[in-house]
């Protein structure tokens, strides 16, 4: 990878409170996902064997935050997470919570959330990881849908992207034909004075 090897200048890679802070906050949050899915899994389960049981109660941090899914939780703990200190974040999480993540990165990606964020993670993570997440073979179906969805949606804003600066280089030529314009007439008006 360019700027990686030994001779080439390297990344700061100074561990601060905030970004240590940062990542023990989205292990947390990957925890409490975790623990939701396993409630859910465990109530779909009984609801098979017993139509009339009950829900396990919402979680009390979810029910905080206005009722969010275990997995909009963690997103939300992730952009809290300072864009200096991402990366370090990312980088101290075991690996077994890289796992968990990419199955989240594959849920926000599925429904077009955060995508640049998201896309910023995963690209970062499947650098760090590469070896390892090409050698585990229940990550191989999750990075082949990540790979599919990403595609798709880096081309929807790619595309929203250049309709934008179509627009913007249209305004500016617009308003710079205004400007000379209304120059022109300003120096006329001078002129007949």
């Amino acid at each position: 990878i360019p700027g990686e090897s030994e001779s080439e200048a390297k990344k700061a890679g100074k561990k601060t409170m905030e970004s240590v802070k940062a990542a023990e906050q989205l292990m947390e949050a990957i925890e409490l996902f975790r623990e939701e899915t396993a409630k859910m899994v465990d109530y779909q389960a009984a609801l098979k064997s017993n139509p009339k049981a009950v829900s396990h109660p919402v979680n009390p941090i979810l029910k905080a935050y206005g009722d969010l899914s275990p997995s909009q939780y963690v997103l939300h703990v992730l952009k809290r997470i300072r864009s200096s200190e991402l990366e370090e974040a990312l980088v101290v999480l075991p690996f077994d919570y890289v796992c968990d993540f990419l199955r989240l990165v594959d849920n926000w990606i599925k429904a077009n959330w955060e995508i640049e964020l998201v896309c910023r993670c995963l690209f970062f993570l499947m650098r760090i990881h590469h070896n390892q997440i090409t050698s585990t073979s229940r990550l191989l179906s999750v990075v082949d849908s990540i790979r599919q969805n990403t595609k798709q949606h880096i081309h929807e804003l790619k595309d929203m992207i250049g309709f934008n600066m179509a627009g913007m280089q249209f305004i500016r030529h617009e308003m710079e034909s205004r400007e000379v314009s209304f120059f022109t007439d300003a120096t006329e008006k001078l002129r007949n004075i």
